[in-house]
């Protein structure tokens, strides 16, 4: 008997920008495609299912939502709706998708985390730089470091995107931080402790958090360290860099992560060269996480620590003195099992 495969059906909610990558990223794998086409502007769903194809287009969250055809929710929204929407996508019997970050504050991821045990349905954060070649090739060749460090470092933002917004976006520190947070943490293999923070607001009109650096304990005594802003992008190792430490090892990752310049003590060094991989990948990871029914492998505790970490790192700049991270989480845990 020959078996064929059925591709899971998913509906997204938000038709912009990464709402038409992902469903570009579906149109090229054969685990999932996307058939239901959801935005406030109706105008951009209608836009992509004429591009792409599928069952409809609406406005209408609800018919999505109600729609037991389709297995999965995609949600690609401004941010301080990203919450919102998955519990309900949760409790409507749909597994997530969610574009970074999780949520904005920490009370609304664990409102996602609760409707995650709830419902048994999975969530998957949307972190597609786990997923550079580079990256993984210098976990690879250090999987113990003790020192981590990480740049992101834009151009000047202008002040009024919604992104730069302090409700719906968080701004650029939170908004594209919880990217860096979220490696650094990844390449540490560790969670952090607590962090400690200097920057703040310089320019964006708006009263968001615009330049920081922040140093990261994290468990193993690994150390971190994050610089994020949008001062200006720097030409020689380009807006995302970082650097691995061990004894007798480093790694440098510039040209956006995708050069990695390996040294070993005693040996010459080593270049590799890679692109910018991710969506793709982070994709069809979803799909097959609910084909094999096996854990999500970036979730929502994931999506937790990468909005957690920034926002402790704005703690700091206000107390001026070290904030705790892990206590936080441990405290989060307790209050869920009482």
């Amino acid at each position: 008997m020959e078996w064929v495969l059925v591709p899971l059906k998913a509906g997204l909610i938000g038709c912009g920008g990464l709402g038409r990558v992902h469903t570009d990223c579906l149109s090229k794998i054969d685990e999932m495609t996307m058939v239901a086409f959801c935005d406030v502007d109706v105008r951009r769903a209608e836009r992509l299912y004429g591009e792409f194809g599928g069952a409809y287009w609406t406005s209408e969250v609800d018919r999505l939502l109600e729609d037991d055809a389709l297995d999965a929710i995609y949600v690609c929204t401004q941010h301080d709706s990203h919450a919102d929407l998955c519990v309900r996508a949760l409790e409507a019997g749909k597994h997530v998708m969610v574009e970074k970050p999780l949520a904005l504050n920490v009370q609304d991821c664990l409102r996602v985390g609760d409707a995650v045990k709830r419902t048994g349905k999975k969530l998957m954060t949307a972190f597609k730089m786990r997923y550079y070649e580079m990256l993984l090739k210098a976990k690879e060749l250090i999987p113990e470091p003790i020192v981590v460090t990480m740049q992101m470092m834009d151009n000047r933002w202008t002040n009024h995107p919604w992104a730069n917004d302090p409700v719906k976006g968080g701004g650029n520190v939170l908004s594209q931080g919880c990217h860096s947070c979220d490696i650094l943490r990844f390449v540490a293999g560790q969670d952090p402790i607590e962090v400690y923070a200097a920057g703040g607001n310089y320019y964006t009109d708006t009263g968001v958090v615009d330049n920081l650096t922040a140093v990261f304990r994290f468990k193993g005594g690994i150390a971190g360290s994050w610089v994020q802003g949008d001062c200006n992008c720097p030409p020689l190792v380009s807006k995302f860099y970082m650097q691995i430490f061990a004894d007798g090892k480093s790694a440098t990752l510039s040209d956006r992560l995708c050069t990695l310049t390996y040294s070993e003590a005693g040996k010459e060094p080593q270049v590799f060269k890679g692109i910018e991989t991710g969506f793709l990948e982070e994709n069809r990871a979803f799909a097959r996480c609910i084909e094999r029914d096996e854990p999500p492998p970036i979730d929502h505790v994931d999506g937790l620590y990468a909005t957690l970490m920034p926002l402790q790192a704005f703690e700091s700049l206000r107390s001026g003195k070290p904030e705790p991270i892990a206590a936080l989480v441990d405290s989060y845990r307790l209050s869920a099992s009482a």
